[in-house]
């Protein structure tokens, strides 16, 4: 609804200091003060992403940046009150390793002397970077770049593809790197703009410049942080930005080089394994012996038998036939009588 039926500038994104949303947010208790965060990612269609961008009201995202941000004033009376100052951009060429400086007048002979740093405002409203007209034709020079509204933003298009970066040095050392699927999409088209010698039109750092960096605003004490952005992140850590503090980043905790290979798992396995392995191996042999004494304890109990049947046992005398028996003569002589033979 802010979007759609606030009084806004189409196309720009972000809160300002005006902010009725942070107001309301902050006078309802809801947030701890009229603080905000942004990154703008890459989900659109001129920065070809897919990683969405994300907004914190009274806080930020812990896990959306690294290192410590760096703080900078705001000019409130400014349209753009968020700017910092450029002392130096380089380009990197990873074949082979190059820094070729935009600044250096030596490499660039239609220079008479090495440009002096110049203020650059931040805005949400317009991709490309708008450079000073020098800078920008030293930028066409090297790398043969031509003048492209494809985008309707005159964004310059390089003639031949580059696998290079471009390197923005602020002036208290920060270095915002733009990688070369950013420096040069598929079409060869860059996030220069270009721009005419006769320009008086402010120096400007598009969302090509806000999709490499965190942006911190603390509106109590009208000043921003910028810090270097993670592009993706799996979490969400959402902090509370207090006014005139420092936001801090997500640490990840120090882990050995053994818990990041993954290897104390495979020793924790092992070990569990190994004891399961002997706690198996030892009731085999308690079985084991079990059965072997049950085994010694029936032999044993065999041979004491065996021995108390012995001591029992009688010997076999001879045999005697017994005394005949009488008999009747009678008997006796019927039976000689009829005896064949007699």
């Amino acid at each position: 609804m802010v979007a759609e039926e606030g009084s806004i500038t189409p196309g720009r994104v972000g809160l300002g200091s005006s902010s009725t949303l942070l107001r309301d947010l902050a006078a309802k208790e809801l947030i701890a003060a009229k603080t905000y965060s942004l990154y703008i990612g890459q989900g659109f269609d001129r920065a070809g992403g897919v990683v969405n961008g994300s907004n914190v009201f009274g806080g930020y995202d812990a896990g959306r940046f690294n290192g410590v941000p760096h703080k900078y004033p705001m000019m409130i009376a400014n349209l753009n009150p968020m700017s910092v100052r450029i002392k130096d951009i380089f380009i990197s060429d990873t074949k082979d390793r190059r820094n070729v400086s935009l600044f250096d007048n030596t490499m660039f002979p239609d220079m008479e002397s090495r440009p002096e740093a110049f203020k650059a405002e931040i805005t949400t409203e317009q991709f490309p970077l708008s450079l000073p007209y020098q800078i920008t034709k030293n930028f066409i020079d090297y790398l043969g770049a031509t003048t492209d509204n494809y985008w309707g933003d005159n964004s310059l298009k390089l003639e031949s593809p580059f696998n290079g970066t471009l390197s923005i040095v602020l002036e208290d050392d920060f270095t915002v790197t733009i990688p070369p699927e950013v420096l040069t999409n598929a079409s060869n088209i860059t996030p220069i703009q270009s721009r005419d010698k006769d320009s008086t039109a402010p120096f400007s750092l598009g969302t090509a410049f806000l999709g490499q960096v965190y942006l911190m605003a603390d509106y109590e004490t009208n000043n921003f942080f910028l810090a270097p952005a993670v592009q993706k992140n799996n979490y969400v850590m959402p902090r509370t930005f207090c006014p005139q503090s420092t936001p801090v980043a997500y640490v990840r905790p120090k882990q050995s080089q053994w818990k990041r290979q993954g290897l104390i798992g495979a020793v924790i396995g092992g070990v569990i394994g190994g004891m399961a392995m002997l706690a198996a191996l030892y009731c085999l042999w308690i079985t084991w012996l079990r059965k072997k004494d049950e085994k010694n304890l029936r032999e044993e109990l065999e041979r004491n038998q065996r021995r108390k049947m012995g001591q029992l046992d009688i010997e076999d005398g001879p045999a005697f036939e017994p005394p005949p028996k009488p008999v009747n003569a009678a008997q006796a002589f019927f039976w000689r009588k009829n005896k064949p033979g007699f």
